[in-house]
């Protein structure tokens, strides 16, 4: 299982005040609706007061490698890329939950088993 985690920073003048910023927000809470792929999704605003922190975050599960493929090129998911390029930047991290360099812990220690579970 894969987790694919996007974090986005709003580029200037852009903000949460912003009309395209809730339209970018609505249309990536909305993708586990349309791609069957999405296994998990988790995405949410940032809440910390820090300089270097950023604005917005998803955080997906995907099958495999080609699963993730898909939902990268999915039309509905590029609806949403094409309204976050207007307004901010992002950071890609795609992890292998299964792998020797991934550690899982705690309350997250089921991610690792999440794959043998639920194929």
């Amino acid at each position: 299982m894969l987790m694919h985690i996007v974090s986005f920073t709003f580029k200037s003048p852009w903000s949460w005040a912003s009309l395209q910023a809730i339209e970018a927000e609505r249309e990536t809470r909305d993708h586990p609706n349309h791609i069957a792929e999405i296994k998990g999704w988790t995405c949410g605003r940032n809440i910390a007061r820090r300089k270097i922190a950023a604005d917005f975050v998803v955080a997906g599960l995907f099958n495999n490698r080609e699963e993730l493929e898909a939902y990268l090129v999915h039309p509905n998911h590029q609806q949403g890329v094409a309204k976050w390029q207007a307004i901010a930047d992002w950071v890609v991290v795609d992890i292998d939950l299964e792998s020797d360099f991934t550690l899982n812990t705690g309350l997250l220690s089921a991610l690792g088993a999440a794959g043998a579970t639920y194929n």
